[in-house]
């Protein structure tokens, strides 16, 4: 529906009661499509000016303080604010001002509108040779990524994790692995 978003199938028609989240063979009755304010894709807001106000929605994969990292189908984006908590696997619909902090794109002053329970993006398979060739500034930026074939070569004084194929080197920032666990 044109300016509007998808908010699920329900099967009353004033939506209430649970979102219907399996439709097989065997559904029977009406089930009623539920459409909301339309909230831009993480692709679209990543294309906004700095300081415009608007909405962003994605299922979060990674919270530590104020800091919440979340995903869409098109990409990945840091949500900034005070008192944010939403679990990892929550999708939340959320508000505040594109901003960017150390060259890294984000919504500051970030308010959550709505929560609900979903499923993490699966991640995104690649080595570190593509990665740090990889011209597009940002591409995996805020998103779940696996990558191949590297060891940990060092943690810094926060505990983020540097990983090196042997030739090439990067910083991992926010990825802070138990060092217990994870040796260099």
């Amino acid at each position: 529906k044109e300016g509007s978003t998808f908010d699920g199938w329900y099967a009353a028609a004033d939506f209430s009661g649970e979102k219907v989240t399996v439709i097989n063979a065997s559904t029977t009755g009406t089930l009623y499509a539920k459409w909301i304010e339309y909230v831009p894709t993480i692709a679209e807001v990543l294309a906004m000016e700095e300081g415009v106000e608007t909405k962003v929605s994605g299922v979060v994969n990674w919270a530590r303080n104020n800091n919440v990292f979340i995903q869409d189908a098109t990409g990945g984006f840091l949500l900034y604010g005070s008192g944010l908590a939403p679990e990892v696997g929550t999708k939340i619909v959320a508000k505040g001002k594109r901003g960017s902090y150390n060259g890294s794109p984000q919504l500051s002053g970030t308010v959550v509108e709505a929560t609900e329970p979903a499923t993490l993006y699966a991640p995104v398979s690649t080595d570190l040779a593509t990665l740090c060739a990889d011209s597009t500034a940002l591409k995996y930026f805020g998103q779940r990524i696996q990558v191949l074939g590297v060891k940990i070569e060092k943690f810094d004084e926060y505990g983020n994790a540097y990983l090196t194929d042997g030739t090439n080197s990067v910083k991992c920032h926010y990825m802070t692995p138990d060092q217990t666990a994870f040796k260099v």
